[in-house]
């Protein structure tokens, strides 16, 4: 059993990847983790690298339209299932992978092979102190943490982040892979709530845990305002779908408070700013309408050059993804 590590890489030079280069110092110096990784690096840059080397082997795919880590991650799926890869493990460029992750990944996925349940295996992510997945997701988009150290089949509605999570490729398959939709923000949590709707069950591995920077927890350092706003409005509709009328509520009203602390709290305005404006939007925007609007955007990012597609095309379903050559 061989297990595809993917790494997903945006206008970021290869040796300067904390991933990449904890990947490689575990996997030069470790023959036995070697065997058991295949490295795939799929590259969300504008621009291809015209001969990128690392230290250990890999294999190299450009898209040439940035389609967010679902897009990456799903062709990553269409890869792993042409080369036999029961197991993906999926990761950031910014994440800090030792050989003491890959070896306790490999050890639970060897045990759960045959466990078809058992669709996901999430490591404890960290950053700084403070537990960033995997979480109980609970009313109203709360999150709960997870006692500390346990192994096992996660109880509750449990949601993790995409980087250090290992995915049986069969079962990813099984929901339809990533949502085009939900190309770069809310990704996991769409992935996670398909695997709750479906039944499947995600592992602890909370034996062993790693350091991952997270742009949604550092807003005066890593958070861009053009990146808030996409998180705005993948938030929207995120509960728009899933949510309750009654926690669909309870999130507009969040609103005004979040701008008022962000206004407090950060050093750039426009936070504050964009936040009172998606609280405007949902006020204005009835909640089919919003849904029509974010599907359409979906298929402008898929299809730049495409025609018009109509409300009810729309509302019947997503479209299609594309297929990105390397």
């Amino acid at each position: 059993m061989q297990i595809l590590a993917v790494v997903v890489r945006y206008n970021m030079p290869l040796d300067q990847s904390q991933t990449l280069l904890g990947l490689c110092d575990a996997l030069s110096t470790h023959p036995d983790l070697a065997e058991a990784y295949r490295l795939l690096i799929w590259d969300n840059s504008p621009e291809a690298l015209a001969d990128p080397q690392l230290s250990i082997p890999f294999v190299y795919r450009h898209s040439n339209r940035n389609l967010g880590v679902s897009g990456a991650y799903n062709n990553a799926m269409e890869y792993a299932e042409q080369h036999g890869h029961i197991w993906m493990v999926f990761f950031d460029q910014d994440s800090a992978v030792t050989s003491d992750l890959l070896r306790t990944l490999l050890r639970h996925s060897r045990n759960l092979e045959n466990r078809t349940d058992i669709v996901a295996i999430a490591p404890t992510v960290k950053m700084g102190a403070y537990t960033a997945s995997p979480k109980i997701l609970g009313f109203n988009g709360r999150t709960h943490d997870y006692p500390a150290g346990e192994c096992g089949i996660a109880d509750g509605r449990v949601i993790a982040v995409n980087s250090g999570c290992v995915m049986r490729t069969s079962a990813l398959r099984s929901i339809g892979g990533f949502s085009t939709d939900f190309w770069l923000d809310f990704s996991d949590l769409y992935v996670f709530h398909q695997f709750f709707l479906t039944g499947k069950k995600v592992w602890r591995a909370g034996d062993t845990e790693f350091q991952h920077e997270m742009t949604m927890l550092d807003y005066d350092g890593l958070m861009s305002p053009w990146r808030y706003k996409n998180y705005l409005y993948a938030e929207t509709a995120y509960s728009d779908l899933y949510f309750g009328r009654i926690e669909r509520l309870m999130q507009h009203l969040k609103l005004p408070a979040r701008a008022i602390k962000q206004r407090i709290l950060f050093k750039n305005p426009d936070f504050s700013r964009l936040t009172l404006e998606q609280f405007m939007y949902r006020l204005r925007v009835r909640r089919s309408k919003r849904l029509l609007r974010f599907r359409a955007e979906g298929v402008r990012r898929l299809n730049p050059s495409g025609g018009q597609v109509s409300d009810r095309a729309l509302a019947n379903g997503k479209p299609e993804p594309v297929d990105i050559k390397a």
